[in-house]
């Protein structure tokens, strides 16, 4: 069927016009990962470039989404230009049925056009290649190529992709939208599914009467079908020249809520909860077009929000219409908490970043993947900070960005910023922390260094230069190049280009090694590359920038001082006096780690112990963060590194505590259940002590800032889970006067309350808890919730939860199911996962989950387990299970598992275990726990 209208043409102007997978953003995650780093790149993925070149598209679909019908049929008019005579024309396709073709010259480029053909084709399903054969070699010239195919909807988020709601009556309501990115429209509509193939796109949707349409720019028209009178067509406006991978639409029943070119649409009974999203949708607009001095309305004349039900947490930058899962849009201040609303911010961000750098500029190819989503987390920060100065989010950003992509990019396996790829598997997997946080980190060192005019200038050189086209890393080394021009900022032997690519073009990041003369002030420096667990020779140079500080430069140093570290080794001369500590890498704006002698360790130990506040909280939270690190790795003595923590009972600040967080649960996640966990309980009291007696646990003042909230919880949440009797009760006192007394637990202090008041109740605090996570219509909520009941202690509510999952009168959402098993395995009590192996004891137990959550969720569920796992008596009790189950999972994740807590076993005897349990048994083992009796 042909759905386009025969004899409408119209000659295509290139019109001027204006996302993210989220971590926000939906990372792939290293099971999901492959390695690119040792495999050959197969060209044969890539499409032919001298031959044919699309510059538009017209699209018609129809859909019946309204029914949960998943087929929907589709034409397209590809237009093109050959610009080297061929007979094939070759693009992309998968898995949708060809039910006709047609091939039109176009006389002279602008004339009507005239059927030459009926092409052939041929689909290549490994590579998702269809070639159109035609009977002769067509001339140079323009032409059009209509196909009429039908496909079929996914259930989940890929391509065109139905999802559901349920109303206040329980009704069921289906809707159907997009995801492109990175190569799924194909999956919609053949096409040149490349990231700089650029076309515009028109669109035609036709869907049900009482479905509405939209999708990336305004509506032309709306009329009734001819062909169904119960439905109607909504035609769309042409787009900007743009990639395929950005088009995008919905047909939904949602209603919408408009502010100036802006708009939300949302399922009806979430109408109240989108301020937030249309006041942080104009709010940062505005910052990034005067950031970029380029202005948003001047490519794209509308700007849509959309929460997808059922989404996830995700969210995707389609140009002038953003995609969310609804836990990204939606903002209710009855029941969700700051840590919601910072969320809600920071995606609305990062999605508009991209409206810059990804859309209006998009990468030549995904190996550049990270300049979309490097510049997109940078400034789901920055430019956060820019429209909100007054949330302090821009001290998020060292401990949430730059220390979680030191992390993993510490891995032997990681890969450079630009790596070749060329599968759609491989493209996939390079959505990772190194497009996005790493790359977002060493963007902002580049920032830092060069300045902000001169970083605002090189962003508007770079945007004017290749908007409504692709880029490559050199467009961007060219225009801060441009932008420093004569100014004397960096090195005058070197370019931007020189000391970016040491860094882009290079696995991993570098160790910074200070070794101080304390007679003579010179200080050794030496570079070489960090991973976690081994040290490897590396010949590679980072060019390194740097700056330090001392007692006596503290308050004088203005950042601006920078010098950089361009060959292994070099020799700096300091006028820091011998009994001063040093601190290079000043608040952490740099993406490397740092380590000193053991003097200077000790002298910056000793200065936190006495006066914290004369090392800026950013480079107190950097201390903590690289000294566990470099320990971990036998860089530094383990004990330098435990005690460094113990100046945490002066720390007020939460920026330390969140570097300290980390380190905490990953010791936790060693010592809980072994003989050494005393001894570890007892510090982590000591450390807590006196900053949570200046807490209201259960309590949110009016003017309280972000920052202390987040503190709040930090704090909280280790002093309840180490059995601190003041903050056990205070949560379940809340939590007994919301059930009890309907006065309830403010949201910023939910998580805590839910969580620690769970511990000390019983099955009926439960079976409140539960019953309000149903009723909730707000999904960050229920999300909250269902994390809160893994808590619980008692073993009647732990097996409750575990019958309950296949209840078919629960209204759960697709991924709920699999977060109450995470939630029971991840919770502060043993007990959960006790009950949890004994359940999976019995293979009916173990099919009936596998059937609620799916085998990939079991599988992780397995490996959890084994992760949490940690003893002798645990780990035959993992490996009965394992037993019992082998007839249904594979021997990958048995022996994944079993290798997983074997380590865990055996991290007790090696050198870092043994150190460990040492410094807490020697100190702290017979401690008197602070807070308890």
């Amino acid at each position: 069927m042909k759905l386009l209208i025969i004899g409408y043409f119209l000659s295509v102007v290139l019109t001027s016009g204006v996302r993210a997978k989220g971590p926000i953003v939906e990372v792939a995650s290293a099971s999901e990962q492959l390695d690119l780093n040792t495999r050959e790149l197969d060209t044969s993925f890539f499409l032919p470039r001298n031959k044919t070149i699309p510059y538009h598209y017209f699209i018609h679909l129809k859909s019946h989404v309204q029914n949960n019908d998943p087929v929907f049929e589709g034409t397209v008019d590809i237009y093109f230009e050959v610009v080297e005579p061929t007979k094939d024309i070759v693009m992309h396709l998968q898995e949708l049925d060809i039910v006709s073709t047609e091939l039109s010259r176009i006389p002279n480029g602008l004339g009507v056009p005239v059927k030459i053909d009926n092409p052939q084709y041929s689909i290549d399903t490994k590579t998702e290649l269809v070639t159109f054969t035609s009977q002769a070699d067509l001339p140079l010239g323009k032409y059009i190529l209509n196909v009429a195919y039908t496909g079929t909807m996914r259930r989940y988020q890929s391509g065109f992709f139905i999802s559901s709601y349920r109303d206040e009556s329980n009704k069921v309501h289906y809707v159907g939208s997009s995801h492109f990115q990175a190569t799924l429209a194909r999956r919609v509509f053949p096409c040149f599914d490349e990231p700089d193939l650029k076309a515009t796109f028109k669109l035609w949707i036709t869907h049900h009467g009482t479905y509405n349409a939209v999708a990336n720019t305004y509506v032309d028209t709306i009329y009734a079908d001819s062909e169904d009178p119960e439905y109607r067509v909504t035609q769309f406006r042409t787009t900007p020249r743009m990639s395929t991978y950005l088009l995008a639409f919905a047909v939904t029943d949602f209603v919408a809520k408009t502010d100036n070119r802006q708009q939300v649409l949302v399922r009806p009974e979430a109408f109240g909860q989108v301020d937030v999203t249309l006041t942080a949708g104009s709010k940062i607009i505005a910052a990034m077009d005067a950031h970029t001095g380029v202005a948003y309305h001047d490519y794209m004349d509308k700007l849509s929000h959309i929460a997808v039900p059922d989404r996830g947490t995700g969210a995707m930058e389609n140009w002038g219409l953003v995609t969310y899962g609804e836990p990204s849009m939606l903002f209710d201040p009855a029941v969700n908490s700051y840590r919601t609303y910072k969320r809600v911010i920071t995606v609305v961000a990062h999605e508009l970043a991209h409206q810059w750098f990804g859309n209006l500029v998009s990468p030549r190819w995904w190996e550049y993947i990270w300049l979309n989503e490097g510049f997109a987390t940078l400034y789901e920060y920055y430019a956060t900070t820019l429209a909100y100065p007054e949330l302090d989010y821009w001290e998020l950003f060292n401990v949430e960005v730059i220390q979680r992509a030191l992390s993993q990019d510490a891995r032997e396996s990681t890969r450079a910023m630009n790596t070749p790829a060329a599968s759609q598997d491989e493209v996939h997997a390079l959505f990772d922390i190194i497009a996005y946080q790493k790359s977002g980190s060493v963007l902002n060192m580049f920032r830092t260094v060069l300045g902000d005019e001169n970083w605002m200038e090189a962003l508007n050189i770079y945007i004017e230069d290749r908007k409504l086209d692709s880029a490559t890393p050199e467009d961007l080394y060219d225009a801060l190049q441009k932008a420093i021009a004569g100014k004397r900022v960096i090195p005058a032997s070197t370019t931007v280009k020189q000391l970016m690519e040491s860094w882009t073009d290079a696995a991993g990041y570098p160790v910074l090694n200070i070794r101080r003369n304390y007679k003579s002030g010179q200080i050794l420096m030496s570079q070489e590359q960090f991973l976690a667990d081994k040290w490897l020779p590396n010949n590679h140079v980072w060019n390194i920038p740097y700056n330090y500080i001392d007692r006596n430069i503290r308050e004088t140093a203005d950042g601006s001082d920078y010098q950089w570290l361009t060959t292994k080794t070099a020799v700096l001369e300091t006028e820091t006096p011998n009994d001063q500590w040093i601190i290079f890498n000043r608040e952490q704006f740099g993406y490397y780690r740092v380590n000193y002698d053991q003097r200077n360790w000790e002298l910056i130990i000793d200065a936190l112990l006495t006066n914290p506040l004369a090392i800026h909280r950013a480079n107190r939270a950097q201390l903590i963060d690289d000294a566990f690190n470099l320990a971990r790795s036998e860089r530094l003595d383990m004990v330098l590194a435990l005690k460094l923590l113990t100046y945490l009972r002066l720390e007020t600040e939460y920026a330390p505590w969140a570097a300290a967080n980390n380190a905490l649960n990953y010791l936790y996640s060693k010592l809980q259940g072994t003989v050494h966990y005393p001894g570890f309980v007892n510090f982590v009291s000591e450390i807590v002590s006196d900053v949570y007696k200046t807490l209201e646990v259960d309590k949110v003042s009016t003017d309280e800032p972000t920052l202390h909230k987040y503190l709040k919880q930090t704090i909280t949440g280790w002093a309840c889970r180490v059995g601190n009797q003041d903050c056990l009760d205070k949560t379940y006192d809340a939590l007994k006067r919301e059930f009890n007394e309907a006065v309830a637990v403010h949201p910023d202090v939910a998580s805590v309350v839910y969580c620690h008041g769970l511990r000390e109740g019983t099955y009926r605090e439960l079976s409140y808890l539960v019953p309000k996570m149903i009723e909730s219509i707000n999904q960050a909520q229920r999300t909250e919730i269902i994390t809160a009941l893994g808590c619980t202690k008692d073993t009647q509510s732990i097996t409750s939860l575990l019958a309950i999952i296949n209840l078919p009168t629960v209204n759960y959402l697709s991924t709920e199911k699999s977060q109450i098993v995470d939630a029971i395995v991840a919770g502060t009590s043993s007990e959960g996962l006790a009950v949890l192996v004994q359940y999976l004891m019995t293979v009916n137990n173990a099919r009936a989950l596998i059937s609620a959550i799916g085998e990939g969720s079991f599988r992780n569920v397995l490996l959890n387990i084994a992760s949490r796992s940690n003893n002798a008596s645990e780990q035959q009790r993992l490996q009965q299970v394992l037993t019992v189950l082998s007839d249904l999972i594979p021997k990958e994740t048995v022996d994944d598992a079993l290798g997983r807590i074997k380590a865990n076993v055996d991290w007790f005897t090696s050198l870092e275990g043994l150190v460990t349990i040492e410094f807490f048994d020697k100190y702290y083992s017979n401690a008197v726990p602070v807070g308890r009796a």
